[in-house]
């Protein structure tokens, strides 16, 4: 059941000036003692539309979730593992139009539950700040 949002807001329907001019359908078998009552009415209905709109929309928002979800393949890391550091994301090399995507292997030796690792180089020496999984790639030798 679709709503419009000024109906979901007000309760009625909305009326363009021309219809309250000219007439229209709605304006001509409008009767004047029964406009009160039948606001009442809409204004007891507009809680149960407002619910069914948020339905509606919680599962337009899952499905859209289950959709993308489908299509994302999460990358995980373990301590101990080798990988490359996206050069784009650390500028630690001239970026040009030839110059390396990926940077050195290094080793993980911390792994965060938000998918932040902590790394340090071959030689020993760690890297002050975390890394998320989206600048990173497992090295294979």
């Amino acid at each position: 059941m679709k709503e419009p949002p000024f109906s979901l807001t007000y309760g009625t329907k909305a009326m363009f000036p021309v219809e309250l001019t000219i007439g229209s359908l709605q304006t001509t078998y409008f009767e004047e003692g029964n406009d009160k009552k039948d606001l009442r009415a809409n204004l007891d209905l507009i809680e149960e539309r407002r619910e069914q709109s948020n339905i509606l929309q919680d599962a337009y928002k899952h499905a859209v979730e289950r959709y993308y979800n489908q299509r994302v393949k999460e990358k995980a890391f373990r301590v101990g593992d080798y990988i490359l550091r996206r050069n784009e994301a650390s500028r630690a090399q001239s970026q040009g139009k030839l110059g390396p995507i990926w940077e050195e292997p290094y080793k993980v030796i911390k792994a965060n539950h938000n998918g932040a690792y902590k790394l340090e180089m071959m030689e020993g020496r760690k890297i002050q700040r975390t890394w998320n999984t989206r600048n990173l790639r497992k090295f294979h030798f």
